[in-house]
């Protein structure tokens, strides 16, 4: 029973990773090529106003679908496991990339020291839809992020996926060590005072001996 459902869970994850990643890459063809008059169905999207809004699209669905293969990845075993994760890690990789740079060459664009087309349409469109430059510079910083975190947590999770560390196990460990450090050192100063205190006593006892004799 657990084999089947195990295979089942492992079907859904290919099954919807195929789908949202087909899905992306036909709305980003749509979207970047609309201009240019290349279509290729997805004429739902030409009625979207915003650009911006648009790769809001091709970025969920593809994040789905990039997350779904990467997870039915991990559930694989051996060679096959680690070559699928680097293989979806490296076109996760590139699908972000340019994402990231074009929020950091938002900041160039609104400046005024840019004029490079794909940037110009999505960073006029942002300024248009936040007006304010203290909006839209706020909406570039939290772009650039997620850009960041879109190249760094795959990267990261292949690796484990690859080296077989439990990367939650690890953090969970950290974290209680932490908590148990100032334990242990408490402990540790409870018993060299208890110490402290016994030769202190040997000491005393010592002396009265001496005086008794004398």
């Amino acid at each position: 029973m657990a084999v089947e459902k195990k295979r089942v869970i492992q079907g859904v994850l290919l099954a919807v990773g195929i789908a949202f990643n087909i899905w992306g890459l036909l709305t980003l063809v749509q979207t970047a090529g609309h201009d240019a008059g290349i279509s290729v169905g997805l004429t739902y999207l030409d009625k979207i106003p915003h650009i911006i809004h648009k790769y809001v699209i091709v970025v969920i669905t593809m994040m789905i679908g990039i997350l779904s293969l990467s997870n039915w990845a991990a559930q694989l075993s051996g060679k096959k496991r680690n070559v699928l994760s680097i293989i979806f890690c490296a076109y996760s990789t590139i699908l972000t990339i340019p994402l990231f740079l074009t929020f950091i060459l938002c900041f160039f664009r609104a400046g005024g020291i840019l004029d490079f087309d794909m940037v110009n349409m999505i960073a006029d469109d942002m300024m248009d839809i936040f007006k304010t430059p203290g909006a839209y510079y706020t909406i570039f910083v939290l772009g650039s992020l997620m850009g960041a975190v879109f190249l760094v947590v795959p990267i990261l999770s292949t690796y484990c996926t690859v080296k077989n560390i439990d990367l939650i196990k690890v953090i969970l460990a950290k974290i209680k060590g932490k908590k148990a450090a100032p334990a242990q050192e408490s402990a540790q100063e409870d018993a060299e005072s208890a110490e402290e205190g016994k030769e202190s006593a040997s000491k005393q006892e010592d002396e009265e001996k001496k005086n008794a004799q004398e």
